[in-house]
């Protein structure tokens, strides 16, 4: 095969890659937008859920946990091998781990939202650093406040545990979550870049 051939191949494999993230982004704004809109006109009125709780998850958490989790990889079309899963749940309870979940509850004591973190150093400062990598709340109750609720916790956490600051990201499409995040602040002007490994190539280091 002729290297030119093999550049060929390899521009169409990344215009290929990059046309599936622009269109997966696009869809889960769309479905954002669409949910949060039906799901506004259906909680009319209802207001911000009174006696909600966050604390962190707990192993009796695992069912409801396990629904929301597989929902919210669901909305963003990721498939999520089992193992992935029972390795992630195992770590966010592990006090040791740099992950941690916290659980959003209404006074009945079901949980209706998580937020899960990465704490982690950095070099500019001595203080650890708060990531939110995942945050999601059951359909029946967004519009409510529990996503601010959990996000306001952890930026209180922050100010509690010392830590540097609390930041995150989502797909520029996603209004309805931009919405809730423009309550905070505004999103600062830096621009994610991701290369992805393989399995295959991981497993030849």
């Amino acid at each position: 095969m002729s290297p030119g051939l093999i550049i060929l191949i390899l521009v169409l494999a990344v215009i290929a890659s990059t046309a599936a993230l622009i269109v997966r982004g696009v869809a889960a704004g769309r479905n954002a937008e669409a949910e949060t809109l039906r799901l506004r006109q259906a909680r009319k009125g209802a207001g911000p859920i009174a006696g909600l709780v966050i604390r962190p998850l707990a192993s009796v958490d695992r069912p409801s946990w396990q629904r929301l989790w597989d929902s919210y990889c669901d909305f963003y079309a990721t498939p999520m091998p089992a193992s992935t899963t029972e390795m992630t749940w195992t770590r966010l309870l592990d006090e040791g781990s740099t992950l941690r979940g916290y659980g959003a509850y209404d006074p009945s004591g079901n949980l209706v939202g998580f937020a899960h973190i990465v704490l982690h150093p950095h070099t500019w400062s001595p203080r650890t650093l708060c990531y939110l990598e995942d945050l999601f709340v059951a359909p029946p109750f967004r519009g409510r406040d529990v996503g601010y609720t959990l996000i306001s916790f952890l930026w209180t956490k922050a100010e509690q545990e010392g830590w540097g600051r609390v930041y995150w990201h989502t797909e520029a499409t996603n209004a309805a979550a931009r919405r809730l995040y423009d309550r905070f602040r505004p999103a600062d002007g830096y621009v994610r870049y991701t290369l992805t490994v393989s399995p295959a190539a991981s497993e030849h280091e």
